[in-house]
């Protein structure tokens, strides 16, 4: 599972497939933060996943940061 937080407003609805690169939510500042970003999560169930073991480039061995 990926979440995001934060969102100002979601492009995307959940269980749509998206591609790589494509815009899925602008970036907003709900909740206690001070200004505006994203927080992305991966999760396997209720345990947090770091996303560098999973997101791979073939060419980079990294996916884009």
């Amino acid at each position: 599972v990926t979440t995001y937080a934060h969102n100002a407003s979601l492009l995307v609805k959940e269980g749509e497939q998206v591609e790589r690169g494509q815009v899925i939510a602008r970036v907003g500042s709900s909740g206690d933060v001070t200004r505006s970003q994203l927080h992305f999560e991966l999760r396997k169930g209720r345990e947090p996943i770091d996303p560098q073991t999973v997101l791979v480039d073939s060419a980079t061995n990294l996916a884009s940061r």
